[in-house]
């Protein structure tokens, strides 16, 4: 465990969790501004309808023409982040955990790419200490806390905003309800200018909840693999390879969490992790919380 916390501190793997933050941010960007059009057409439907229901069959073409740009246009795009994202990540995880470079698994990417996309590290000071590694542990267990923290993280971060997605959609199909009916609008007014509007906002809302629950339930049996492994004490390294194989898996089909979502949860997180981390290292069981 020790070496791990050496290597993972190390400016050549800083750089790759660097890049990696680079390449998750833009596909994120180019994600989360495709959803804040479908925001914006959604909250801006109630208002057309009170000062200029005229106006409504209009913005509803715009909507349905969004659904088509987002789709089509943005969605490769932030696909190819996401994988430039996972690969720097993995190329860290390779370095930090001691695996070899899984060549049918993904590409490895250049070392240019990682130079480039790191530029100055800014921010390198809070991507030291990434995995729970304060306390000695002997291989593999040392392994498997890290595999363990990565995969109960994630779980947490997607049932946490996969449920505020779904709530914040809810809240907002009854307040357009609630407005349609206190300006007596007719059914007809009601879906071209507040349901159509709203429906790229409804669709992201739902596909995405959807979505976050699937990640978080796949995150939660890899979590299940790892926790019975370290209580059988007897992981061998093809296992381990196995499990890391199905994080890069995850980090490229699972849907992104906004950046300042991820900014509010990480301190807490963290020290949630290094304090599972802390009783596994004293031979408590690291088990969380099942997810329901």
């Amino acid at each position: 465990m020790s070496q791990i916390g050496v290597t993972q501190d190390l400016d050549v793997n800083i750089r790759r969790k660097l890049a990696s933050g680079s390449f998750y941010r833009t596909g994120k960007r180019l994600h989360f501004g495709g959803a804040s059009v479908a925001i914006v057409l959604a909250l801006a439907s109630p208002v057309v309808l009170l000062l200029a229901p005229d106006a409504g069959p209009a913005l509803g073409a715009v909507a349905g023409a969004w659904i088509f740009v987002s789709r089509i246009v943005l969605e490769p795009f932030k696909r190819e982040f996401q994988l430039k994202g996972a690969t720097a990540q993995e190329l860290f995880d390779c370095a930090v955990l001691g695996f070899e470079w899984n060549d049918a698994l993904v590409r490895r990417m250049a070392e240019e790419e990682i130079r480039k996309a790191s530029g100055s590290m800014k921010g390198a000071a809070r991507m030291r200490r990434w995995y729970p590694a304060d306390k000695e542990t002997a291989w593999p267990a040392s392994v498997l806390l890290c595999q363990r923290a990565n995969a109960v993280w994630a779980r947490r971060q997607h049932v946490t905003y996969g449920r505020g997605i779904a709530a914040a959609a809810v809240a907002w199909l009854i307040i357009g309800i609630v407005i349609g009916v206190a300006d007596s609008a007719s059914l007809a007014e009601y879906l071209t200018t507040v349901a159509l509007p709203s429906l790229p906002a409804f669709l992201d809302a739902a596909e995405m909840s959807r979505r976050h629950r699937e990640a978080a339930n796949k995150r939660q049996m890899l979590e299940g693999q790892t926790d019975a492994l370290l209580r059988s004490g007897n992981a061998t390294n093809r296992d381990l390879r196995e499990i890391q194989d199905q994080l890069f898996t995850l980090r490229l089909d699972e849907p992104l969490v906004p950046e300042w979502f991820y900014k509010l949860v990480k301190p807490n997180y963290d020290q949630d992790m290094r304090y599972a981390a802390e009783l596994a290292a004293q031979g408590h069981s690291p088990v969380d919380t099942p997810f329901r």
